[in-house]
């Protein structure tokens, strides 16, 4: 089964899958996730114009920055179990892709890297959203353990 911060990846809402897990826990304990569940909402809202970019397959351009994106992320932000985020990330990302570069023309690179650029907000907030789900998934795990 997929963690649910991976879902982040797709179409799919993660915070919607949350909310199906807590439905079963009392008020008290839905009352301690609620902050949680709230950070990650808004941070997943703000992330949304990059994550519906990482999901088109039909625009080339979108398709490698999501394929290079995907091996960026567990490469740099997620390798082990714990999670290192560098202090701004869509700059870390611009040089993960020059020092793994995705095709020899510069046309293509700038437009790429005036993509990732344009969407550097939304890429600071997808990652502080996968760190967000997953804190949320941990504190809803050891609620429903107790």
């Amino acid at each position: 089964m997929i963690q649910t911060e991976y879902f982040m990846f797709t179409k799919e809402n993660p915070c919607e899958r949350i909310k199906d897990y807590a439905k079963k826990l009392s008020l008290a304990k839905k009352w301690k996730i609620a902050p949680h569940l709230r950070r990650a909402e808004a941070l997943v809202k703000k992330s949304q114009k990059f994550r519906d970019i990482i999901c088109d397959e039909e625009n080339p351009n979108n398709h490698i920055i999501g394929l290079m994106f995907s091996a960026y992320f567990g490469e740099k932000i997620d390798k082990y179990k714990y999670t290192a985020v560098p202090r701004d990330i869509s700059f870390d990302f611009l040089a993960y892709i020059q020092n793994n570069p995705i095709s020899d023309d510069d046309k293509y690179m700038k437009k790429v890297t005036t993509l990732i650029l344009s969407h550097s907000d939304q890429i600071d907030a997808f990652v502080k959203a996968f760190l967000s789900i997953r804190l949320t998934q941990s504190e809803l795990d050891k609620l429903q353990s107790n």
